[in-house]
């Protein structure tokens, strides 16, 4: 499976929600594989110290332009579970690449106007890749780092998701101090200590978006990948 996130804006938690869903499958004992393409390479950094990493996830930073070389070398050796490349939606080639490659493309946005205004954007240069390689358009805006009170600009934002017909996670992912620590200790809160309130409130939020995602791309697959899956 591969899942891509895009986002032409900084700020809304791309690279942060990359490495916690990196978490959620590699919990469960599954080959994580994260293509870090993203300008500032935050994931790279964040799991660059293989001490702290959990088990299950590894990290690469290929060069864009090589990023279809660099899957199919990923599948001919590895082979992993899941893959989740994390690329910015500014640099079209790689876009284009991770969007056609991907069985789902992830928009992660804030509840704000600027965020919801450029993830629009990403969601139609998206659309125009899908509909150039024959495909009916997968993608999802993923509302991500939402506060935990309610207010007037995630009205708006709500309502501009409405009429700019974006279609989205059904899960949304709260502003919670258990995601920001991911780039202080490398660990996503699935390997945190569930105890802590925080910690155990993003591990129900992100087992809830990785069931949307799943039965997502459950009810998207042909007859004949359902075939597939079930050999």
């Amino acid at each position: 499976m591969i899942i891509t996130l895009a986002s032409s804006k900084g700020g809304v938690g791309k690279s942060t929600i990359t490495g916690c869903l990196a978490g959620v499958w590699a919990a469960d004992g599954n080959t994580v594989h994260i293509v870090d393409l993203d300008n500032n390479r935050t994931v790279s950094r964040w799991f660059a110290d293989t001490a702290r990493r959990p088990d299950g996830i590894t990290v690469t930073a290929p060069d864009p332009a090589g990023l279809t070389e660099h899957l199919a070398e990923l599948a001919a050796t590895s082979n992993p579970d899941v893959i989740l490349i994390d690329v910015a939606g500014t640099y079209e080639r790689a876009l284009t690449v991770a969007v056609a490659r991907a069985h789902l493309t992830l928009i992660p946005a804030a509840p704000t106007e600027a965020d919801i205004f450029e993830a629009s954007r990403v969601a139609r240069h998206i659309t125009s890749v899908y509909q150039a390689f024959g495909r009916e358009p997968l993608y999802r805006l993923l509302l991500n780092r939402v506060p935990t009170l309610s207010s007037s600009g995630q009205l708006y934002s709500t309502l501009e998701i409405v009429r700019l017909r974006l279609p989205r996670i059904k899960t949304r992912v709260m502003q919670r101090a258990a995601y920001e620590e991911l780039g202080l200790s490398g660990h996503p809160p699935h390997f945190a200590d569930r105890k802590r309130p925080t910690v155990a409130k993003a591990v129900q939020e992100l087992d809830a978006v990785r069931a949307d995602i799943e039965a997502l791309l459950q009810s998207a697959l042909t007859p004949a990948e359902h075939l597939e899956g079930a050999a």
